[in-house]
């Protein structure tokens, strides 16, 4: 499997005026590295998920634009709270949390 900066390198070199990448899974630091490589760290809005030490540094360093975050104990409390609601044949929604959402920014790093 190639690193994971190989395919922002690729999206790049293929569309040189491409000015934001919204990356929906991990590697975001993959990602922010092809962009430094290349010198467009802070020239491409980046967009990713999870705030992660990685991830900080890349919002501090200007290479990362935004994080979005949820918080991992309601997404696993309502996945167990399906499983109990079939179990007990009730509707398999019911209780379950609304996920909220933050966007973290460089100025507003908690």
């Amino acid at each position: 499997m190639p690193p994971a900066s190989a395919s922002p390198i690729a999206l790049l070199e293929q569309y040189p005026q491409l000015s934001a990448i919204y990356n929906i899974g991990g590697a975001s630091d993959g990602v922010g590295r092809a962009l430094q490589q290349a010198g467009c760290g802070d020239k491409v809005v980046l967009i990713g998920h999870g705030l992660t030490p990685d991830t900080r540094t890349m919002l501090l360093e200007g290479t990362m634009d935004a994080v979005i975050t949820q918080s991992p104990q309601t997404v696993v409390g309502n996945a167990l709270r399906v499983f109990c609601n079939f179990a007990a044949r009730r509707e398999p929604g019911a209780g379950i949390d609304s996920l909220r959402l933050n966007i973290v920014l460089r100025e507003n790093l908690p």
